[in-house]
């Protein structure tokens, strides 16, 4: 009897603890085209790498400039890389008709919440090259630049973090056009 009350309290236990783990919260950026890009050419955006510490769907948070970890049940709904690809194209639209195109691919350095004195921000960084649309992959890039942002994140939070990150591309989008247009 003592035997099947004991097991009873353990089932007991491991059952109350699953029924108490939180469930992931998933997140994406707002894939809505802002209007703010003019460009008079296309801009094709190339699947975008993401560095190591952003190759997780976990969303990064640096603690400290050598400090770094995840929020423990909220992710990316794609990895990150992904996301920003479909945002900048969002961005630039689409636009079979054009004859002036211009490629951009590259790599997503930064995307993530930064802690500071003053509350939570959302850093971005890409490291993007441009290249004309009728140029080889093999051929040096028309320009090569990086470019970084950090915005406030109201309210601080993985919601408020992805917002801010949305805001962001879409400010980084009419400067990445403005280059592009300028090749």
């Amino acid at each position: 009897m003592r035997l099947v009350t004991i097991a009873a309290l353990i089932a007991g236990c491991l059952l109350a603890g699953c029924r108490s783990t939180p469930e992931n919260r998933f997140y994406t950026l707002n894939m809505a085209p802002s209007g703010q890009v003019k460009s008079g050419l296309a801009i094709d955006v190339e699947p975008l790498r993401t560095s190591e510490a952003l190759a997780r769907r976990d969303i990064l948070i640096k603690k400290t400039p050598t400090e770094v970890e995840y929020y423990a049940v909220d992710q990316w709904a794609a990895d990150p890389g992904e996301l920003v690809t479909e945002k900048l194209a969002a961005e630039f639209g689409h636009r079979p008709d054009a004859s002036n195109r211009v490629r951009v691919g590259g790599q997503v350095l930064g995307f993530e919440q930064v802690d500071t004195a003053n509350g939570a921000e959302a850093h971005i960084k890409l490291d993007l090259t441009f290249r004309k649309a009728d140029a080889s992959r093999l051929d040096e890039p028309a320009l090569k630049k990086t470019y970084e942002l950090s915005l406030p994140a109201q309210g601080g939070g993985p919601s408020s973090v992805a917002r801010a990150l949305s805001d962001g591309l879409e400010r980084l989008a009419t400067e990445i056009a403005a280059d592009a247009n300028g090749l």
